[in-house]
C-alpha cells in the first residue's frame, strides 16, 4: 500500500518515539518534504528532526507544538511554506521551531525568495554554537526566544514582522551584524504608533554587544538597525575618530520617509569600547548624529549616562546606556555614536582654506560649516601688513571678501593672503589663513 509523504512522515515520527536509537543510528539520512507534499506537527504534539531538512513543499506547526531541530541544516527551498493552523497559514499563532544542536552551529539556509511563506512562526535558539543565516532573509512572525547562542546574520537581514516578540537576549544572546559599514541588519515592522520601546537586541561580534533601543512615531514601517565599528568623519568611510568617540556606530534606515515622525533613541556601548578621551570625560557624553549636508557629526548638551540594561536579564555589568532625541523627521539613513566632542572644539567645525568671491555661486563667501543657531562667533580678517580689515563679532558666514575697517570699509579686498582669528563661544582663539581669490 503506498501512502502519502503526510502519513509517511507521521510514521518517521512515531517511530522515532518507539525505537530512538535505530533513528538516531540513521541521523545521515536527510528528511525532505517535497514539492506538493505537507507535514504538520499537532496541538500540543512534540517531534524531533535529527538529521539536516530540506522543504520544497508544506511544513506546518498547530499552537503549542514543537519542532525540535537537532539537524545542521534547515534548507527553505523554493515554492515551500511554513505555515501555521490559520485558514491561511500566516496569521495564527503557530508551534514553536527550536534549534537545538550543540555539537555544531546549524544553519537556515533560504533559498526561495517568498519570504512570507517561509516566515517562521515562533523560533527559540538553543545552540551555544549560534545560529548562522544563508540564502535570503530570515523572518520570524509571532516570537524569537534567545536560550543561548546568537544568531550569525552574515549580511543577511533578520525581519521581525509587526508585533513580533524578542525574548532571552542578553550580552551572550543576540543578532551579530558583522563589523563592516554595510551588512546585515535587523528589522523591526512598525505599526508607527508604539507607545513602549522597540529593542534591537544586536552587537558586531560574538563578543560585542551593543544592542539599541527606539519609540518611533510615525508612519507605519520598517525599522532597519544595525551596528558596526568605527566612528568614521564621513559615516561609512573617511578616517575614524575611536579617541573622542566609543568605536561603534549604530545605523538606523527607514524605508519611507516622514517629516513628521518622531524617536527617541538609546544606544547601549561596554566600557571596552571607549576611546581614551571618551573614557576621560565620560559624564558629560552624549549621542551624536552625522549631518550628511555638511559632512560632519553635530554636537549638543551632554545627556550623561546610565548603566546597561538592554537585557532581558540583569544590568549588564561595565556597560552604559546614552540617550537622544529626534523630532522633525529624518533621512532614509541615519547614523549615530557616543562623543565628548564640544561646540568651542575646532573639529566640529569646518573652515575653508580661501574663497573665490566672482559671484559663480561657488566658495563666493567665507562658510564656516556646523555653525549652530545659538553659536556666538567672533572673527576678525587681517592683511599681509598685519591691519585689521574685517571683524564681525556675531559672524554669520558673510564675508564674501569685502572690507568694513579702516580704509577698506565696503571696498573688495585685494586677491591675496589673510590671516583670521576666531573665537567660537568661550574658547581659546582659533588662528589661520585664507586666500582670496577671483
Amino acid at each position: 500500500m503506498h501512502l502519502n509523504r503526510t502519513y509517511q512522515l507521521y510514521i518517521l515520527f512515531a517511530f522515532y518515539i518507539l525505537f530512538p536509537s535505530i533513528l538516531k543510528a540513521q541521523e545521515i539520512v536527510q528528511m525532505t518534504v517535497h514539492s506538493g507534499e505537507s507535514f504538520y506537527v499537532h496541538p500540543e504534539a512534540n517531534v524531533s528532526v535529527f538529521s539536516d531538512l530540506n522543504n520544497s513543499g508544506s511544513l506546518g506547526s498547530y499552537s503549542n507544538s514543537s519542532i525540535n531541530f537537532l539537524g545542521q541544516r534547515w534548507n527553505n527551498m523554493s515554492g515551500s511554506q511554513i505555515l501555521d493552523e490559520s485558514t491561511g497559514g500566516q496569521s495564527g499563532l503557530g508551534g514553536t521551531i527550536r534549534f537545538s544542536g550543540t555539537a555544531f552551529s546549524q544553519f537556515i539556509n533560504t533559498t526561495t525568495t517568498g519570504q512570507a511563506n517561509t516566515g517562521f512562526p515562533n523560533i527559540t535558539l538553543a545552540n551555544p554554537q549560534n545560529l548562522i543565516l544563508q540564502g535570503n532573509d530570515l523572518v520570524v512572525r509571532r516570537s524569537f526566544n534567545f536560550q543561548s547562542g546568537r544568531v550569525i546574520l552574515n549580511s543577511k537581514n533578520a525581519i521581525m514582522q509587526a508585533g513580533a516578540s524578542l525574548s532571552g537576549f542578553d550580552n551572550s544572546k543576540y543578532f551579530v551584524t558583522g563589523t563592516a559599514t554595510t551588512g546585515g541588519a535587523l528589522i523591526r515592522k512598525t505599526t508607527g504608533s508604539q507607545s513602549s520601546q522597540i529593542i534591537f537586541p544586536v552587537g558586531t561580534t560574538v563578543g560585542s554587544y551593543t544592542p539599541a533601543s527606539v519609540i518611533y512615531s510615525g508612519i507605519a514601517q520598517d525599522l532597519k538597525l544595525r551596528v558596526f565599528d568605527n566612528v568614521y568623519d564621513k559615516a561609512t568611510f573617511g578616517n575614524p575618530d575611536n579617541v573622542n568617540f566609543v568605536t561603534k556606530t549604530w545605523n538606523i534606515s527607514f524605508n519611507n520617509l516622514d517629516p513628521r515622525a518622531n524617536l527617541v533613541l538609546r544606544t547601549q556601548h561596554n566600557l571596552s569600547e571607549e576611546g581614551s578621551q571618551f573614557s576621560s570625560d565620560r559624564t558629560k557624553s552624549f549621542v551624536s548624529r552625522y549631518q550628511p549636508n555638511i559632512e560632519k557629526w553635530d554636537f549638543t548638551d551632554g545627556s550623561g549616562i546610565s548603566p546597561g540594561i538592554i537585557s532581558s536579564g540583569n544590568p549588564i555589568p561595565n556597560s552604559f546606556i546614552s540617550l537622544r532625541t529626534i523630532s522633525g523627521g529624518m533621512g532614509l539613513n541615519e547614523y549615530f555614536s557616543k562623543s565628548v566632542l564640544k561646540a568651542n572644539v575646532l573639529a566640529n567645525y569646518r573652515v575653508p582654506v580661501g574663497i573665490s568671491p566672482n559671484n559663480d555661486g561657488l566658495n563666493d563667501k567665507f562658510v564656516i560649516e556646523n555653525l549652530k543657531a545659538n553659536d556666538k562667533v567672533r572673527i576678525d580678517i587681517y592683511n599681509r601688513w598685519q591691519s585689521l580689515v574685517f571683524r564681525d563679532t556675531d559672524y554669520k558666514n558673510t564675508f564674501e571678501g569685502i572690507g568694513n575697517q579702516q580704509g577698506m570699509v565696503n571696498n573688495s579686498l585685494p586677491d591675496g593672503t589673510y590671516y583670521y582669528i576666531l573665537h567660537f563661544n568661550d574658547s581659546k582663539p582659533v588662528t589661520g589663513y585664507i586666500i582670496i581669490n577671483r
